[in-house]
């Protein structure tokens, strides 16, 4: 995730409530550093009030926001700022020391959206924070939560939009919007080692290209015939808004990064960057499909027969899944009689999930 002009961006869980697309293996029980507690909960009363506090809450997440998202939750749910919380919520990007856990049976949720390599604070390497988290919500597909970048629903009847107005105003070849200028995914190397073959404009931070106040997205979809969803880092799971929200667009998605796409998204509907032996096998492909307008159009008409959600904050898919996925989870934890009690939460999170790119070349 990245911050483009517009202040900073937060990535939450996807709405279990929809008919979600490719929920593919997203609970795993994660045995080698998982362990069951035995602590008995209390039994909870099925029209009890859970409550949910954010831990160290975002600056730019106000009280009365996070109020007002609980306030529609079908499962009886609220927000609070109270220290007697069911559900305690830290964010890995801002843990600080624990606090002390006021009532035995609150269950703390371990929440990260960002990569372990661009996380600023490591926090929770600190063996004091050992055994201390029940929960996990995250990118990853594995967390207790699913907190996915977005997500895709199949259309009853697909777009149809007329070829010639789509490609007329198609006059560039790649586009790519970053502000981190240098990551441990190397994006900036493979960047530059594409443009000996084709011409790729980079806007944001990194480069002397920016977008106009009224057009976050300088009118990318329509301009450009591919859009670079190159990430950050090679980890496991990790597809930001970079890929979802050009899958929304009407261009091909070119992905880079360390997920198993085909478990986000509908194959064909993008292309990857790993399915090349080189740069240059992958340029001479982009040139082809860039000369065929035929090829070209396989790929939009595809995309056409899904519907793709790319959660932003204070959007709608954002909003409803804070009731759908963590208010829903947290009355079926507070049912059960054990609770799952994570050891090192850095050997589920950061341990071996993430690898220097091999693509170079």
């Amino acid at each position: 995730m990245e911050t483009l002009k517009t202040g900073k961006l937060l990535r939450v869980p996807v709405a279990v409530g929809l008919p979600i697309l490719f929920l593919v293996g997203t609970m795993f029980t994660i045995t080698n550093y998982t362990t069951i507690s035995n602590k008995a909960t209390p039994d909870m009363k099925a029209t009890e009030v859970i409550k949910i506090r954010w831990h160290r809450r975002p600056s730019y997440l106000s009280t009365a926001t996070m109020v007002a998202w609980f306030s529609s939750c079908n499962h009886s749910c609220q927000y609070t700022e109270g220290n007697n919380s069911h559900i305690l919520l830290f964010d890995g990007y801002a843990l600080g020391k624990p606090p002390k856990r006021i009532r035995p049976e609150q269950i703390w949720v371990f929440y990260n959206v960002e990569s372990p390599h661009i996380t600023v604070s490591h926090t929770w390497r600190d063996p004091s924070w050992y055994g201390l988290f029940n929960r996990t919500m995250s990118y990853r597909l594995d967390s207790d939560v699913d907190a996915r970048y977005g997500y895709f629903v199949k259309r009853r009847n697909p777009l149809r939009k007329n070829r010639t107005e789509v490609m007329q105003n198609k006059t560039k070849m790649a586009a790519i919007i970053r502000s981190n200028c240098k990551t441990p995914g190397r994006r900036e190397d493979y960047i530059k080692l594409l443009r000996k073959y084709i011409p790729v404009d980079s806007f944001g931070r990194c480069e002397k290209l920016s977008c106009p106040s009224n057009d976050h997205y300088c009118n990318i979809d329509k301009k450009y015939k591919f859009y670079l969803a190159f990430e950050n880092s090679f980890c496991k799971d990790y597809a930001t808004e970079k890929f979802f929200r050009a899958e929304g667009w009407d261009l091909i998605t070119v992905a880079r990064g360390g997920a198993n796409y085909s478990l986000l998204a509908p194959e064909k509907s993008y292309i990857l960057t790993s399915d090349f032996k080189s740069v240059k096998e992958l340029a001479e492909y982009l040139i082809y499909l860039d000369k065929n307008d035929t090829a070209y159009m396989e790929y939009l008409e595809k995309k056409w027969k899904y519907e793709v959600s790319s959660v932003f904050v204070h959007n709608r898919a954002y909003v409803k899944r804070w009731c759908t996925s963590l208010c829903g989870k947290a009355h079926s934890w507070l049912k059960e009689n054990n609770n799952h009690s994570y050891g090192h939460i850095k050997e589920w999170y950061e341990t071996d999930k993430c690898q220097k790119p091999n693509d170079l070349h």
